[in-house]
């Protein structure tokens, strides 16, 4: 069919599996040792600070920055422009080539908008900690931190 258009060939997809960006609580404890790894929080502000209950105790993973997934969307629903979300990563040290880093949410569906975010960056080497403060937060024995981080 003649549309007056120019036939373009489809895009093409090859999903791969990347085991490398699959991070599991035994990632996240160890990445709390050391200074070559950011931890991402993807939540609202509210349930990163800890001063709305959401999971089973308030909270962050200790030494975590943020980058609210929900700032990042256009008012349209799309993706804002890579500029535009640039500053926010930035800020929260994501984009600091000496550093891995592990975004998590709630489950680990949030974490990975990040983490496309990041790719749109330049970062494809973002893991995503699955289970994320829905299984952290259920272990008391592990770490969370409440109220305003530091000042980086």
């Amino acid at each position: 069919m003649v549309t007056g258009e120019e036939t373009r060939p489809a895009a093409t997809f090859t999903a791969r599996r990347r085991p490398e960006l699959l991070a599991r609580k035994e990632d996240v404890l160890v990445a709390l040792e050391r200074d070559d790894v950011q931890l991402v929080n993807s939540l609202d502000r509210p349930t990163f600070e800890g001063t709305r209950v959401t999971y089973a105790r308030p909270g962050r993973i200790p030494g975590s920055s943020h980058v609210f997934f929900g700032e990042l969307v256009s008012p349209d629903g799309g993706a804002r422009d890579v500029e535009e979300v640039r500053p926010a990563f930035e800020a929260a040290g994501a984009l600091e080539e000496d550093k891995k880093v592990v975004t998590y949410c709630g489950s680990g569906i949030a974490a990975t908008y990040l983490a496309f975010n990041l790719a749109r960056l330049g970062r494809d080497d973002v893991a995503v900690y699955d289970g994320s403060m829905t299984e952290w937060a259920a272990d008391e024995n592990l770490p969370l931190e409440v109220g305003a981080p530091p000042a980086r």
